[in-house]
C-alpha cells in the first residue's frame, strides 16, 4: 500500500504543476498516471504531434453520434502519457480573454477567479523569451517563444488581415486578444516544452515525489464522505493508495468525471442505472461539457513553402543536427481573433493559419501542396456530456459534444467563412492562394450550412465537465473542493465554469498552479501584483 500526503491523480498539465507546488515543501506526493513516459520521439519534434494521434500515448477516444454533425462520431484525441495532451498539442500558448474569467468571477460563484486574479499564475509559470512587459513572466519552468520555422505565408496572412480591415496584434496575451498576429507556442531550442519537461521532471528529482506510470485509477475510496485514497490497476494487479491530508483528480475533462462516477459521486439515477451506490447526489458531474468548433477551410497553392513535405529525411537530419528546420514547426502560424458579433465581450472566433493541408486530424493527407485557414469557433453556447458506459472501469465513457446543435452557431460560422474568404482573396496572398478546394467554389449559402455540420471537428478543448459552482449548479467549490466530500478536489481543466476563448493548455497550466495555492493556503496578492488595466 502507497501512502503519501498528496495524491494525484493524473500526470498532465495541471497535473504536473501540482506535483512540483505540492511537493516544494517537502509534503510526500505521489502522482498516479494511466500512461507511459513522454520520451517518444514525436513527442519532442513539434511538427509530428499528429503522427502520435491513435497511438500507444492515446486515450483514443470517440463521441457517440453528434446530433448537430449529421451524426457523426468524432475522434476525440488526448494525451497518455507524461504530460498529458501537453506532450501531444500544437504547443499554442493562448490564455483566452479578460472577459472570460471575469465572467466566472461575476456570475457562477467564483469570486477569487476574475483576470485580475488569475494573471499572476499565468505569469509564474511563464519564462517568456521574446516579451517582457506587465504581462508576462521570465523565471517559469514553461518556455514561451515565437522562435521556430515559420513559412513566408505566415506574415502574409496577418499583413492580409489588416487589409481586410483586421488591427494587427503582437500579442494575443497582452493588453488584447483581438487582432492578426503570429502564435506564441511551448517549445525551447526547436523542441516541445510540455507540462512534463517545465514541472513534472524537476519535481520527479525530490526525494518526497513518486510518479507511477501505467497506473489506471478506478475509483476514489471513501470513508464515509471523506477521501482517504484511490483504488488502481498496476501491473495487472489491483492496488490502493491513501492519501494522508488529500486526493486530487487531475484526469481532464472526460476521466475526472468518470472516475468520481464511478467513485458514487454523480447523478443518482444515472449511477444506478450502473449499479453504482450513490454516496454524493451529484447531478452536475460529467454535464455541461464544452469544446470549440473548429471547422477547416483549403485552398490549393503552387508554392512550395508549405509543410507538405515533412517527411524528406533532410529536414529530420536538420533537427537533429541544431534543433531547427521545418520540423520546428507547430503547423499552426499565426491567426486572427475576430468577433463575429461587435457586440460580444470577447472574440468568438480563432482563425488559424496552417502553410499546409490539415484536415480530418491529419489522416487526409493530399498529395499535393495547400494551404488551411482553421476556424476555432470559441464561443460556443451548445453543451455536451460525459457519462458512465458501464461499471467497469475499462470502459471508455460515453461522451458527447452537442458541437453547433444550434442554429445561431452555424449562422456564426458562416459570417466567418465570409471574412475567411475576404482575407485570402487580399493582395497580399495573391501569390500564394489559389483556388478553394474545400469547400469548392460555386456552393450556396444552404449547401455551405450542410457542408459545415458534415465538415467540422474540434480544436481538442474537452473543459467544464467538473464546473465551478455552488452545490445546487456545479460539482466543485471555487476552492476546487468537491460538494459533498472531503479531502478531494479537482484540478484540472474540467473545473471551468465556461469554456474560455482561446486554447485550454496554457488555462490548464494555470488552474495547476492556482489549485497548488488554494490547497496550501496561500495568496497569490493577485490584485497587487497584477495590472490597472
Amino acid at each position: 500500500m502507497k501512502q503519501c500526503d498528496f495524491l494525484i491523480v493524473g500526470a498532465g498539465s495541471a497535473g504536473s504543476v501540482l506535483a512540483d507546488r505540492l511537493s516544494a515543501d517537502g509534503s510526500r506526493v505521489l502522482v498516479l498516471e494511466a500512461g507511459g513516459a513522454d520520451d517518444d520521439f514525436m513527442v519532442k519534434v513539434p511538427a509530428l504531434f499528429a503522427g502520435m494521434f491513435q497511438g500507444a500515448n492515446d486515450w483514443n477516444y470517440n463521441s457517440e453520434p453528434e446530433p448537430g454533425l449529421h451524426g457523426r462520431r468524432l475522434y476525440l484525441p488526448r494525451g497518455k502519457m507524461l504530460g498529458g495532451c501537453s506532450s501531444m498539442n500544437a504547443l499554442i500558448y493562448m490564455r483566452g480573454n479578460r472577459a472570460d474569467y471575469d465572467g466566472w468571477a461575476n456570475t457562477l460563484d467564483a469570486p477569487e477567479w476574475s483576470y485580475d486574479d488569475v494573471l499572476p499564475y499565468f505569469k509564474r509559470s511563464e519564462n517568456n523569451a521574446d516579451i517582457n512587459d506587465n504581462y508576462h513572466g521570465q523565471d517559469g519552468g514553461l518556455h514561451v517563444t515565437h522562435d521556430r520555422w515559420l513559412s513566408p505565408h505566415a506574415a502574409a496572412f496577418v499583413d492580409a488581415a489588416v487589409s481586410a480591415g483586421i488591427e494587427r496584434n503582437d500579442d494575443f496575451n497582452g493588453a488584447q486578444q483581438d487582432g492578426a498576429g503570429l502564435f506564441q507556442v511551448t517549445s525551447h531550442n526547436g523542441r516541445r516544452c510540455s507540462a512534463a519537461d517545465a514541472f513534472l521532471r524537476p519535481a520527479m528529482e525530490r526525494a518526497n515525489v513518486e510518479v507511477i506510470t501505467g497506473a489506471t485509477v478506478r475509483r476514489v475510496v471513501l470513508d464515509s464522505n471523506t477521501a482517504v485514497g484511490v483504488e488502481y490497476v498496476h501491473g495487472g494487479q489491483l492496488h490502493t493508495a491513501v492519501a494522508d491530508r488529500e486526493v486530487i483528480l487531475s484526469a481532464g475533462a472526460y476521466n475526472s468525471p468518470k472516475i468520481l462516477m464511478l467513485s458514487g459521486i454523480g447523478p443518482a439515477a444515472h449511477l444506478h442505472e450502473h449499479g453504482i451506490d450513490t454516496i454524493v447526489d451529484s447531478p452536475h458531474v460529467g454535464q455541461h461539457l464544452q469544446d470549440h468548433p473548429l471547422t477547416l477551410l483549403h485552398w490549393d497553392t503552387t508554392s512550395t513553402e508549405t509543410i507538405g513535405d515533412l517527411a524528406d529525411p533532410a529536414h529530420l537530419d536538420q533537427w537533429l543536427a541544431d534543433g531547427t528546420g521545418k520540423l520546428t514547426s507547430n503547423a499552426a502560424e499565426s491567426a486572427v481573433l475576430w468577433r463575429s458579433d461587435p457586440s460580444l465581450d470577447a472574440p468568438d472566433f480563432q482563425m488559424v493559419f496552417v502553410p499546409g493541408y490539415f484536415w480530418d486530424h491529419g489522416f487526409r493527407r493530399p498529395s499535393v501542396n495547400g494551404l488551411t485557414i482553421g476556424l476555432s469557433y470559441n464561443g460556443p453556447t451548445s453543451t455536451g456530456s460525459v457519462t458512465l458506459r458501464s461499471a467497469d472501469p475499462d470502459n471508455a465513457p460515453r461522451i458527447v459534444g452537442n458541437l453547433l446543435s444550434q442554429q445561431s452557431e452555424v449562422d456564426a460560422v458562416l459570417r466567418a467563412i465570409g471574412l475567411a474568404e475576404e482575407i485570402a482573396a487580399q493582395p497580399a496572398l495573391k501569390t500564394s492562394f489559389g483556388e478553394r478546394v474545400n469547400p469548392g467554389l460555386g456552393v450556396g449559402k444552404a449547401e455551405l450550412a450542410a457542408w459545415v455540420r458534415a465538415d467540422t471537428q474540434h480544436m481538442y478543448h474537452p473543459t467544464s465537465t467538473c464546473r465551478i459552482g455552488n452545490a445546487e449548479d456545479g460539482v466543485v467549490d471555487s476552492d476546487l473542493k468537491v460538494h459533498g466530500v472531503d479531502r478531494l478536489r479537482v484540478v484540472d481543466a474540467s473545473i471551468m465554469p465556461k469554456i474560455v476563448s482561446g486554447n485550454t493548455n496554457a488555462p490548464s497550466i494555470m488552474i495547476g498552479e492556482k489549485g497548488a495555492d488554494l490547497i496550501l493556503g496561500k495568496n497569490a496578492n493577485s490584485r497587487a501584483q497584477s495590472l490597472a488595466v
